[in-house]
C-alpha cells in the first residue's frame, strides 16, 4: 500500500496528537520522578529532625537523672553534716568516748590548721560548685593488743562524725617488750595520718 500527499496531510494532524501526547507524557514521568526525590528527601530531613529530637531528648533526661543524683547526693552530704564549718569540739569529744568504751591503751593526737585540700587528695582541684573542699590533717598515735581494734576505731569514728575521713597513711609495729609500761597490755603501736574533710561555702 502507498501513501500519497492526500493521505499524509489526513494523518499530520494524529502525528501532531502523538507527538504532543508523547511530550505531556515524559513531562508527566519526570514531573512525577521530581515529586518522587523531593518526597525522599522532605522524608529524610524528616528522620534526620526526628533523630536529632530524639537524641536532645535522650540527653535532657540524662542531665535531669545526673542532676537528681547531684541533688540527692549533696542532702546527704548535708545530713551527715559534712557541709558547714567544722565541729572540732564534736569531734574530740567522740575520739574520747570511743578511745573510753573500746578501752585503747593509749590515744594521742594533733590537729593541723584547716586548708584547702592538695593535688594528693583531689587532683581536680578544692573547688565544688559554690563550696571549697577543706581537710585538717590528723596525726594520731595509738597503742593496741591487735590490728582488729585500729580496724574497729576507724570505722566507729567515720560512722560517728560529722567529716569525710580520708586514711593517708597507717604504720603499725610490735612494741618492744622492754618499752612495756607496767599494767599496759597493748601489743602494737599505730602512727596514722588522717585527712578530715567538710565543704565549706565558697564566698
Amino acid at each position: 500500500m502507498k501513501l500519497d500527499t492526500n493521505d499524509f496531510k489526513r494523518l499530520q494532524w494524529a502525528i501532531a496528537f502523538l507527538v504532543i501526547m508523547a511530550l505531556i507524557g515524559g513531562g508527566s514521568v519526570w514531573t512525577i520522578r521530581q515529586m518522587e526525590i523531593s518526597s525522599e528527601r522532605a522524608f529524610q530531613e524528616a528522620t534526620a529532625s526526628r533523630r536529632d529530637m530524639q537524641n536532645r531528648l535522650a540527653r535532657a533526661s540524662e542531665e535531669q537523672q545526673e542532676l537528681r543524683d547531684k541533688i540527692t547526693r549533696f542532702k546527704e552530704l548535708q545530713a551527715r553534716g559534712y557541709i558547714g564549718p567544722e565541729q572540732r569540739l564534736d569531734w574530740v569529744e567522740t575520739i574520747a568516748r570511743i578511745k573510753t568504751t573500746r578501752r585503747i591503751f593509749k590515744l594521742d593526737y594533733e590537729f593541723a590548721p584547716q586548708r584547702s585540700v592538695d593535688a594528693s587528695i583531689l587532683p581536680a582541684g578544692a573547688s565544688a560548685g559554690g563550696f571549697e573542699i577543706m581537710s585538717s590533717q590528723m596525726q594520731l598515735q595509738l597503742q593496741l593488743l591487735h590490728e582488729g581494734e585500729l580496724l574497729a576505731f576507724l570505722a566507729e569514728l567515720r560512722d560517728s562524725v560529722q567529716a569525710l575521713i580520708q586514711v593517708r597513711s597507717c604504720a603499725i609495729e610490735r612494741i618492744a617488750l622492754s618499752s612495756i609500761d607496767r599494767g599496759n597490755n597493748a601489743q602494737l603501736k599505730a602512727e596514722c595520718i588522717l585527712e578530715w574533710i567538710t565543704l565549706k561555702e565558697s564566698k
